[in-house]
């Protein structure tokens, strides 16, 4: 708000396209777009727009993961939202293991956030994710030399995922397991 952002005119966001006449705003024009009575009965209105699953990003709470398989999501994303929204949101790693404990198998778990490289991801999978979403650091390589760069750093990531695997004596991310983790308790 300090700096007067706008995300410019030029600039699709399909979601608020979606609610007809976007010309560009500010992040809190956007935010102002979010109906506040939104509530867990109104997935079933979602659910009943296609038949493909459906995942339900933002989970930060074992609670909020129960009522997410109570209403038929096939998947969450634990996201903090890159800790942008609230600074203090706690990292989606300190999140997991509660998540994964309310979830009890029922639904799969992926989680974004925090995902800066290969070994992030075994971290990841080790607490319980099913899968991880990188976007910063794809990001940073578009930014740096385009699709190239993006490809480039989804190149390194899998190649620091493959080493990560190799040196906890993984053959696949599925072999991945809590036991992989070493917790190291400070004075």
């Amino acid at each position: 708000m300090r700096t007067g952002f706008r995300v410019p005119e030029e600039i699709t966001v399909p979601s608020m396209a979606a609610l007809g006449g976007w010309e560009g705003g500010t992040p809190l024009e956007l935010l102002g777009a979010i109906d506040p009575s939104l509530s867990w009965s109104d997935l079933e209105e979602v659910r009943a727009l296609s038949p493909l699953p459906l995942v339900l990003k933002g989970i930060q709470t074992g609670e909020d993961a129960a009522l997410a398989c109570e209403h038929g999501v096939e998947a969450i994303v634990v996201s903090n939202h890159g800790g942008r929204q609230l600074d203090a949101v706690a990292p989606t790693a300190e999140l997991l293991p509660e998540i994964v404990e309310a979830v009890a198998g029922r639904i799969e778990v992926y989680v974004d956030g925090g995902i800066r490289r290969g070994s992030d991801v075994v971290k990841a999978l080790a607490l319980g994710a099913r899968a991880v979403m990188a976007g910063r650091a794809p990001l940073w390589g578009l930014a740096c030399d385009g699709e190239a760069g993006a490809t480039r750093v989804l190149q390194l990531l899998r190649d620091e995922i493959e080493l990560a695997l190799a040196l906890c004596g993984c053959t696949s991310p599925a072999s991945v397991t809590p036991s992989h983790l070493t917790r190291i308790v400070g004075p």
